[in-house]
């Protein structure tokens, strides 16, 4: 007597049909992009991980002139990694490091692992994409990466202004708690517009920048894929990313911190512009980039290191 099997539908998994045959999906997502998403969160948490301590360096540098004297000259980044330390010891370079971590985990793996897709998508499997094309995907998995994902940033940005202040909070809950009573459940998303606007250009200037380069590298020097082009690759990405990101991110940190010191980025923009001029939209570059030039390495070589242990193609 023959058995009679009952499929029975699974909530988490269905098929989908692609010229070559079946492959599996999970939540109607196909299963290439969840790799390129995990595969992506890794390389960020990995480099988050690794550059936490010049991110809390950076953070205090673009906060420094709220704490002087009118005219007195702000530290440099090495004073002001010293002056943590001795202070409120080495644990505090990791200030925010939980947040950080999901932050990278999520946001990262996102912007990041959705790059490719969207690309995929916008120009097609054979089509060449053009610069254009790579600067909009960029822009697109950075900007939704973002809009998910400010309140987490957020809570890593006031965890590492903290210090020894006593009134701020020292844990994750402690700052959900504050902000949700003084502004709302909104509050959370304080700050989200200047943030989906630098991941926007922070994804599109990274990943297009990387991606062009390397092309370019590849065509003069007949490089194969390897260590020293994903090196010479990111590292000129990470210092075209720096210099574009560096006002948003100025602003963005004021926002975070300041509560409701702003309305919004414009009147954060027309704050900076007023006391410290122009100069003022790239306080902090030199740690913004000492963070995000080694972050933007790190990154790419675990990124092209896992696609290639999972199957996928370089980005």
């Amino acid at each position: 007597m023959a058995q009679k099997v009952i499929d029975l539908p699974a909530a988490a998994t269905a098929t989908t049909e692609n010229s070559s045959g079946s492959s599996t999906a999970i939540f109607f997502i196909p299963k290439s992009v969840i790799t390129e998403l995990y595969t992506s969160g890794i390389s960020v948490g990995t480099a988050n991980t690794a550059t936490n301590p010049l991110d809390v360096i950076k953070v205090r540098l673009q906060l420094a002139r709220n704490n002087l004297a009118a005219g007195a000259k702000p530290p440099g980044m090495v004073a002001t990694g010293v002056s943590v330390v001795r202070n409120e010891g080495v644990a505090a370079l990791w200030s925010g490091l939980g947040p950080s971590l999901a932050r990278g985990f999520f946001f990262g793996g996102a912007r990041l692992g959705l790059y490719t897709p969207i690309k995929t998508l916008i120009c097609g499997e054979s089509a060449k994409p053009t610069l254009e094309m790579k600067v909009l995907s960029g822009s697109l998995s950075g900007g939704l990466a973002a809009a998910v994902t400010s309140p987490i940033e957020l809570i890593k940005t006031r965890l590492q202004a903290a210090g020894r202040d006593p009134n701020a909070a020292k844990t994750s809950m402690g700052v959900i708690r504050a902000v949700v009573s003084q502004d709302g459940v909104v509050g959370l998303w304080k700050g989200a517009m200047p943030g989906l606007i630098r991941s926007a250009i922070l994804t599109a200037a990274q990943c297009a920048t990387y991606d062009e380069v390397k092309r370019g590298v590849i065509a003069t020097t007949g490089w194969n894929e390897g260590a020293a082009l994903h090196l010479t690759s990111s590292m000129i990405a990470g210092l075209v990313t720096t210099t574009m990101t560096n006002p948003i991110d100025v602003i963005k940190t004021r926002m975070f911190v300041g509560g409701k010191t702003f309305s919004g980025p414009i009147e954060c923009a027309a704050h900076v512009m007023r006391t410290d001029g122009l100069t003022g939209f790239m306080k902090g570059w030199s740690a913004s980039y000492a963070r995000l030039g080694p972050h933007t390495v790190i990154m790419f070589l675990t990124a092209e290191r896992l696609r290639k242990y999972a199957g996928l193609q370089s980005l």
